[in-house]
């Protein structure tokens, strides 16, 4: 790894300024076991964030956040706070699971997908299944026959031979919506992994990483790196790492154009936050989009 970095960000992330950048680096950059005391010591501080105490604190007795329960998708809503709490590190409890609960009543279609509106039968119904499910399975939720369902549905969906073709961002197809169904599919539990499920996913990555990207044009905003992450260069490769694909050879084409963008002490920047939720100053250098960085590296097993 340190042949790929330009400096040593390692002592900056496990910095204990930032609790849950901490607590990630030991785990998935470091490699230290889950029950390993340094490990424990850092876990215990992650709910005691402030920020933490306040998410909680808006959470309406009957699990859900926000204004309306059956909008689940506004700024300062379920899907937004879960999503914040997963990437935070905050460990699974009442609170969670009732928030968890909450989403699903009230975002779940009967064909199995997510949706903005639950008894409508959106054209953006794969991608947001797909993203959701990560946190939905962190937070003890992939045993669930809602879950299950969704993660069926998902599959079924991808399947298809429109698969690519998205409403909102017509006549191109989306890639956007390729890394949130990847996303969903990388956490698919075990049992559910069949010789389909694989097909799916090596067609969905193959799409994502051969697309014809044009980075000083169409594809630009990919070199903006959120916080919290969002539909960037580093998402594609992320989960193309998780999903075995760091050796071949057109990820590392992708891959260098990506660690151009850190600067000399081998970070990078955010460029761009979430309003309801902002975690870093944008055009500063990132600590999250940082760790976000090495993990790719760790996954995609160019760690050495």
């Amino acid at each position: 790894m340190k042949s790929l970095l330009k400096g040593d960000p390692l002592p900056w992330l496990l910095e204990p300024e930032n609790p849950s950048v901490r607590y990630w680096t030991l785990v998935d950059v470091v490699g230290e076991p889950c029950d390993a005391v340094e490990v424990q010591e850092a876990r215990k501080v992650l709910s005691q964030q402030p920020l933490v105490n306040e998410v909680f604190a808006l959470q309406h007795p009957e699990g859900y956040w926000g204004k309306d329960e059956i909008k689940p998708y506004t700024a300062d809503g379920a899907v937004g706070v879960l999503s914040l709490l997963h990437m935070l590190g905050v460990p699974p409890d009442s609170r969670t699971s009732s928030g968890c609960n909450s989403f699903l009543e009230f975002c779940q279609n009967e064909c199995g997908g997510f949706s903005l509106v639950r008894k409508t039968r959106s054209g953006i119904f794969p991608c947001t299944t797909g993203q959701q499910l990560p946190f939905l399975t962190y937070f003890g939720f992939g045993d669930d026959p809602r879950v299950r369902a969704a993660f069926a549905y998902l599959v079924e969906e991808s399947s298809k031979e429109n698969v690519f073709d998205c409403g909102r961002n017509n006549p191109r197809q989306c890639l956007w919506s390729v890394i949130a169904k990847l996303n969903g599919l990388s956490v698919i539990p075990v049992e559910m992994k069949s010789e389909r499920v694989s097909g799916v996913i090596a067609f969905l990555a193959d799409k994502l990483i051969s697309a014809a990207y044009d980075f000083q044009g169409e594809h630009k905003r990919w070199l903006t790196l959120g916080v919290p992450r969002g539909w960037d260069l580093l998402s594609a490769l992320k989960v193309l790492a998780i999903l075995g694909y760091g050796s071949d050879p057109r990820f590392d084409t992708l891959l260098q154009r990506f660690l151009a963008l850190q600067n000399e002490q081998g970070r990078w920047l955010c460029g761009s936050v979430s309003r309801t939720w902002p975690l870093e100053k944008r055009n500063q250098p990132s600590k999250w989009v940082t760790l976000d960085a090495l993990r790719m590296l760790k996954f995609a097993g160019l760690s050495q």
